[in-house]
């Protein structure tokens, strides 16, 4: 059957306790962005709530449906989400692309969405499923076993890679390496393959950073796809104040609206800090002006209440896809939340990546509900 049975499914609230917090955060937090920027906060209010409900219908209307059948057609999911993705190089929205000089917001007509969330769901579901089928193909796993199953796994992921690179979306590329390794070490992959992989990536990484510092090695990433603004951003992280007048202006202002923030929030008498995007990227800094390091402090926690009964919900069903999928969908978002947050307080470079729940955007809102509608579904799904 499609659905759970009704006389099977107890509703989990400790779980959707957290998430519809975060729906009510949402919406305050966008109320106080409209508000420190001084624009009219009546739509942008509207707007969300109005994303709020939709993300709330679909939370409901997947936490019913089985796990298992998402797994089985996962495949097809997949494949029909990177059709949808490759559009962009006809129907991107042109405002969007104007303003951030990437290709992510697919436009039809007055409507626009970011295919990429999207994957981020089906990309989920689809290494689970093949993970899931070669621990039951494979009777005894050895290291040439598991190597063939994680070059299997990322063949199948390479069309996501790129489409990302086509679009020059390096930090959407970061979440799903996340969401790989996460789910080769809960699947037991073998430790020097662990080793291996963990090496080249450090190596690229720190290869990467060093190039961006070099004449040479700005052409060099130029030929790679690279753009400015992206070289630009890791020169501002280094040292924001030194670029505070131009490249590194928003992530100076975000530091210092976090300083305003204090303990316990800044001051009625003291002005709001001007923070570029801050209803999207920067979105931490409106809790953090604020409310101080207490009301981030607070924020941090609530992420972590309900990752913790999403890992426990899907513990006590006793089924591994649903503890792979769990794990998967917490690590992704836990990288989301770190790079966006480290980011604001000048501990990693800006990559765009939006922090999960509160900064600006429908579709992120509305993936977000349906993985966790499927993840409420675990109680007594199986």
């Amino acid at each position: 059957m499609l659905f759970v049975k009704s006389k099977s499914f107890e509703f989990n609230y400790a779980l959707f306790l957290p998430i519809f917090l975060f729906y009510l955060l949402s919406i305050g937090v966008q109320y106080g962005a409209a508000v420190y920027d001084q624009v009219s906060y009546q739509h942008i209010v509207l707007k969300q709530i109005i994303f709020c409900v939709a993300s709330l219908g679909l939370l409901f209307l997947t936490q019913k449906i089985k796990t298992a059948l998402l797994l089985r057609l996962s495949p097809y999911f997949y494949v029909v989400s990177l059709a949808i993705m490759s559009l962009l190089y006809k129907f991107y929205d042109p405002v969007m692309y104007q303003l951030t000089g990437t290709k992510r917001w697919l436009r039809i007509g007055s409507f626009s969405f970011q295919p990429s969330e999207l994957v981020k769901l089906t990309f989920a579901l689809v290494i689970v499923y093949f993970t899931l089928h070669y621990e039951k193909k494979v009777s005894e796993r050895t290291v040439k076993s598991d190597l063939k199953y994680v070059m299997n796994i990322l063949l199948i992921s390479l069309p996501t890679f790129l489409l990302m690179y086509m679009q020059k979306d390096f930090g959407t590329s970061l979440v799903f390496i996340i969401c790989l390794g996460a789910l080769f070490m809960i699947a037991g992959v073998h430790w020097k393959i662990l080793a291996i992989c963990s090496g080249i990536l450090f190596i690229i990484g720190v290869l990467l950073i060093c190039l961006v510092f070099t004449e040479y090695g700005n052409q060099i990433l130029y030929g790679l796809n690279f753009k400015t603004y992206q070289l630009d951003r890791v020169r501002a992280w280094i040292d924001p104040f030194a670029y505070s007048q131009s490249i590194g202006y928003q992530q100076a202002q975000s530091l210092l609206s976090v300083s305003a923030g204090g303990f316990s929030g800044r001051p009625a008498e003291i002005p709001a800090i001007y923070v570029p995007v801050r209803e999207s990227d920067m979105v931490f800094t409106v809790i953090a002006e604020t409310f101080g390091f207490l009301g981030s402090v607070t924020v941090v926690f609530l992420y972590f209440y309900l990752f913790y009964q999403v890992i426990y919900t899907a513990i006590q069903t006793n089924n591994k896809g649903n503890l792979y999928l769990a794990i998967v969908w917490v690590f992704g978002l836990l990288f989301q939340i770190v790079e966006n947050i480290g980011a604001s307080i000048g501990l990693l470079p800006l990559t765009g990546i939006p922090l999960p729940f509160l900064s600006q955007g429908g579709t992120s809102l509305i993936i977000l509900g349906c993985g966790l509608g499927m993840i409420l579904g675990f109680k007594k799904s199986q």
